[in-house]
């Protein structure tokens, strides 16, 4: 039989959660007690929402990834953050460049002006696993992922967000904003 303190370190302790939030575009840089603790992050990336050029139809929200990675060394990761789209335009796309501190690179897609999405062919083998797509913008407008990356309605709709952005990645008609992306980064040391 196994004593508590076998599997946690005496005194109660144990490993502490962090975040890191993005907004805009910025770096990430590992700690070493996050090193020490084995490297392993959580990734939740959003692109930039699109934007319709008619208010009959929303845009696309933008691609939504959670993706878990180890992470080797302290070597600064760039986060790069998806703009907002303009009327009739594609999202931008969201970045993390995890290699450089020996993880992986992701990118999601920025969604698209009009319904439809910009991220159809991302559910090939070897991608399902990590992968969440953005919401579709349409009538109804897709819902997208804890609220990110939804679907922009169109004026009168089911779903979706008919005036202005609800959260980053938000697809929308042409009378609205679309959301831009959004990086959050989870770990424990």
């Amino acid at each position: 039989m196994s004593n508590l303190t076998d599997f946690f370190p005496s005194g109660g302790g144990g490993l502490t959660p962090k975040f890191e939030e993005f907004n805009s575009s910025g770096t990430f840089t590992p700690s070493q007690a996050l090193i020490d603790a084995g490297g392993y992050i959580e990734v939740f990336l959003v692109a930039g929402g699109g934007r319709s050029s008619s208010n009959n139809y929303g845009g696309s929200g933008g691609e939504v990834i959670i993706q878990n990675m180890y992470l080797t060394s302290t070597s600064d990761c760039i986060v790069t953050i998806g703009a907002a789209a303009a009327s009739g335009g594609t999202g931008g796309s969201s970045v993390f460049t995890g290699s450089s501190a020996g993880g992986t690179d992701i990118t999601s897609l920025g969604g698209k002006g009009s319904s439809g999405s910009s991220q159809v062919d991302r559910m090939g083998a070897g991608f399902a696993a990590q992968y969440v797509s953005g919401g579709y913008g349409a009538g109804s407008g897709g819902s997208g992922v804890f609220g990110y990356g939804a679907g922009g309605s169109a004026s009168v709709g089911f779903g979706g967000v008919t005036r202005g952005k609800a959260n980053s990645g938000q697809g929308s008609q042409n009378g609205n904003a679309a959301g831009s992306g959004y990086c959050l980064i989870k770990w424990y040391e």
